[in-house]
């Protein structure tokens, strides 16, 4: 991570990238696996983002990779951000922690990707 000075104010950059570019860029690639994050997830939207940039690389990764897995805490679910990344049903599988309810689960599981729950 790098601190970034801009008008006297400090911004902290996580250095990633995320856009039109990038997309192309991961276009380029062939990966075996992807992991995605998630700011927010459900049912009904699957994974959404508040950023079209994020939602383009999300998605160029998705199409990049034989396998795709979601890593994504409890904390996010039942959220729902403006722009769709995906649904659930074409995850392979999902990470997330014990907090999500087993009904909850349950239901991830009925979508097609596989759920492992850690801690």
């Amino acid at each position: 991570m790098h601190t970034v000075h801009t008008g006297g104010e400090v911004d902290v950059s996580s250095g990633s990238s995320s856009g039109p570019l990038a997309a192309r860029t991961v276009g380029t690639l062939n990966l075996d696996l992807a992991f995605l994050s998630a700011g927010s997830w459900d049912l009904a939207h699957g994974i959404t983002s508040f950023s079209m940039d994020k939602v383009l690389l999300k998605q160029a990764v998705m199409e990049a990779a034989g396998s795709v897995a979601l890593l994504a805490d409890s904390t996010k679910w039942g959220t729902v951000e403006r722009f769709n990344v995906t649904k659930l049903d074409r995850l392979d599988t999902v990470v997330t922690d014990v907090g999500l309810p087993l009904a909850v689960v349950d239901r991830i599981a009925e979508e097609g990707p596989a759920v492992l729950r850690t801690g």
